[in-house]
């Protein structure tokens, strides 16, 4: 039996995935019940597919991460399930962080190919200047991420807690 969720900590939005010995009913009992235990610092909901958990409003931050689970049935284990975790922030946040990224892109890709035809033809060299404004629509966002998540750490340690407590201590991790 495992004793850990095996976490990739390098990627942007860390992911897991355990089969549980039990149905989806049971899994949404146990974590409700685990949500009464903790119910000063996290809050969210559960139904028998779907759930978030997070920290309750009076403690989150802006960049305060949640808990997006999602609960399948297991087509080649009959009689489990498939919990699938994903950790990161509120979904505004994520599509602020990525529309940023995209219109960078597209800045970028508009005035430096003008900027550049410009310049090979001798006109003049001001459009590959505001490629800096595209950059720093991609770095900016980068940077204040990595920040954001530094800041997180101690509340994404709280719910990873929390989902191991119910994981690993439960004992509904299969083999």
């Amino acid at each position: 039996m495992k004793n850990e969720i095996e976490i990739n900590a390098i990627r942007s939005r860390p992911r897991f995935k355990v089969v549980a010995n039990m149905t989806a009913d049971e899994f949404s009992d146990k974590l409700k019940a685990h949500f009464k235990n903790h119910n000063k610092t996290l809050g969210g909901y559960v139904n028998r597919e779907v759930g978030v958990i997070r920290l309750r409003q009076d403690r989150e931050k802006y960049w305060a991460p949640q808990l997006q689970i999602r609960v399948e049935q297991n087509d080649e284990k009959p009689g489990t399930i498939l919990v699938r975790g994903l950790f990161g922030p509120r979904p505004s946040i994520w599509t602020l962080f990525m529309f940023s990224y995209g219109l960078g892109g597209a800045i970028i890709l508009t005035t430096g190919l003008y900027g550049w035809i410009e310049l090979a033809l001798e006109i003049g060299n001001f459009w590959v200047w505001t490629n800096l404004i595209g950059l720093l629509l991609m770095v900016g966002p980068y940077i204040s991420a990595k920040i954001g998540q530094r800041i997180a750490k101690s509340h994404m340690s709280v719910l990873r807690i929390f989902i191991e407590t119910v994981l690993v201590e439960e004992k509904i991790i299969s083999e």
